[in-house]
């Protein structure tokens, strides 16, 4: 079916529902969804993540749910989160920076904690703990823009390139044939593949790009937990999980000095909305050793995300016979399967003056799988075998006691999934917090910072020249909890 006409302004909106029309997924949306940072509580967040051993906290229900048998009382609680992301960028030598903020609630739950009738029991099960509550594990928020001067290429060398020899009804309807029913390529004179009739191809063009994405990966956790003598610590966990993700990117080419024949401007939008739901098994252990030394390990069996994902893809362009408009429009499912994840623990406990935690995780990202029923992510499955890794993930904390008073720092690397680390380098997350607690009532406070770089290709095709854009991406989380225990 063909629009293209000479019209100023053309705005079909096409319905995509068969795999072989899908926008292009990639590697980046598994591990997106892939990757955690925990935290939920402040508690947690302050103290770098790192609560594996430690217990007594619900954050605990998202890494070694054995951590809730370590509950003396019941307890009802939540978080409260103020998120900042910026984003600091520099492309072919011209430096940017923006920043977006939002509000959000990382964490709410209820444990109950249910004693042994015979008080003075001191062997044997002491007590069983039932929780339910809801865990953030990643904030999906990002924001970040870069913009230069190009003077080697444009974007339309990429919908060129992509366009290869098929014929206009078979173009990719979210790249290169928005571009060809929006004047920016056309076939070529001899009819062997296409060109730009504007001259777009020979670059020169001041180009911007702009990243505004929100959204969670969170988990609500049904828990239980036992003490046995109060020396071992057993959970298990069955965590409903959940991905929600919306992405707008918008780039932008104008031809600022009157370089490029016949044309003056572009811009091409991008919109993603992710829907995602799967269940997981959690279980795990803690032994105290002594009153010195905690040992936990724990592993998490996800069971595959049922993914929907909507998509459009539009271009706006003004060139010399005009301005023009299309869009294009889909939806397709998918299931998204992510690894196992096993990871083992230790708290240090100084009498009752301070603690130290660490946590160290094992994930191997080469085990994502993207299935459907007409198996088009063949390629996409390939290319996770060769290019992503197994990877540890780390996590310290300490908290330093002065009565009721607590004082916290925290660290967290989350490696990187990549063989080549230049395609995505680890995560790191700075924390600080403090917080009161008496024997009814908490309220914990905690900052993290998170760094991530990211090396970025706004477009690529065979025989690109086109330089990435380094974006340094800076988030910002103050986190507020407070609860009773009863």
């Amino acid at each position: 079916m063909m629009f293209k006409n000479s019209v100023l302004m053309i705005v079909p909106v096409i319905s995509l529902t068969m795999s072989t029309l899908l926008p292009a997924q990639n590697t980046d949306d598994a591990i997106r969804y892939s990757q955690t940072i925990t935290g939920g509580t402040a508690l947690s967040a302050g103290m770098g993540g790192a609560v594996g051993a430690l217990g007594g906290d619900y954050s605990v229900a998202s890494v070694n749910p054995a951590g809730l048998g370590l509950y003396r009382k019941s307890e009802f609680g939540g978080t409260i989160g103020f998120f900042n992301a910026s984003g600091n960028s520099t492309y072919y030598g011209t430096s940017d920076d923006d920043r977006k903020f939002n509000f959000n609630i990382p964490n709410f739950h209820l444990v109950v904690n249910t004693p042994n009738p015979n008080r003075l029991k001191t062997k044997g099960w002491l007590s069983t703990t039932f929780a339910i509550g809801f865990n953030k594990q990643n904030n999906l928020g990002e924001y970040w823009r870069f913009r230069g001067d190009n003077p080697d290429n444009s974007i339309v060398n990429s919908f060129v390139a992509n366009a290869g020899n098929v014929s206009p009804d078979n173009l990719d309807p979210f790249s290169s044939g928005l571009a060809y029913q929006t004047f920016l390529i056309d076939e070529a004179i001899d009819s062997n593949g296409y060109t730009s009739n504007f001259g777009a191809l020979n670059g020169g063009m001041n180009q911007t790009a702009i990243m505004d994405s929100r959204g969670r990966i969170g988990e609500t956790n049904i828990s239980f937990a036992g003490n046995y003598s109060n020396r071992l610590y057993v959970g298990g966990a069955i965590a409903i999980r959940r991905i929600v993700y919306e992405r707008n990117y918008t780039f932008i080419e104008r031809n600022l000095t009157d370089s490029v024949p016949s044309f003056v401007e572009m811009q091409y939008n991008q919109f993603q909305e992710d829907r995602g739901t799967s269940f997981a098994l959690r279980g795990g252990a803690i032994y105290r050793v002594n009153d010195f030394l905690r040992l936990g390990a724990s592993a998490l069996l996800p069971l595959d995300y049922s993914m929907r994902t909507t998509y459009s893809g539009s271009i706006d362009s003004e060139v010399a016979n005009g301005t023009h408009f299309y869009e294009a429009e889909g939806e397709y499912r998918y299931k998204l399967r992510q690894p196992a994840r096993f990871t083992g623990s230790a708290t240090v406990v100084y009498k009752k003056l301070a603690i130290f935690s660490i946590d160290y995780e094992l994930v191997d990202y080469s085990r994502l799988r993207l299935n459907d029923n007409a198996d088009s992510f063949l390629d996409q499955n390939d290319r996770i075998r060769s290019e992503l890794k197994n990877t540890g993930n780390l996590r310290a904390g300490v908290e330093f006691r002065f009565t009721d008073l607590y004082a916290r720092g925290g660290f967290q690397l989350t490696g990187s999934p990549y063989v080549n680390e230049n395609f995505g380098k680890p995560i790191q997350q700075y924390s600080l917090g403090f917080g009161y607690r008496s024997d009814t009532f908490f309220f914990d406070v905690a900052y993290t910072m998170t760094k991530r770089d990211i090396l970025y290709f706004p477009y690529s095709y065979a025989g690109s020249t086109n330089r990435p854009a380094n974006i340094q991406v800076n988030s910002n989380q103050l986190l507020l909890s407070i609860g009773t225990r009863f």
